[in-house]
């Protein structure tokens, strides 16, 4: 699975943002739920690279499949 680019995003990645104060990389994924049409973020955790957390993001989203 490939991580799309977001513009949304300080990184580039969807749901991945480099925390300046902390010098690490967050990781959330958004969820819509289609009855409610309401958007939940699901906070994943803080990684030191951005390669950690594009991981991260992406086993994330295949352990919810």
């Amino acid at each position: 699975m490939e991580n799309s680019k977001s513009k949304l995003s300080n990184t580039g990645y969807k749901g991945i943002y480099f925390d300046k104060e902390r010098g690490q990389f967050e990781v959330q994924v958004s969820h819509k739920s289609l009855s409610r049409k309401i958007t939940k973020s699901i906070y994943v955790g803080l990684y030191e690279s951005l390669k950690e957390a594009i991981k991260a993001r992406e086993e994330f989203i295949k352990s919810l499949f």
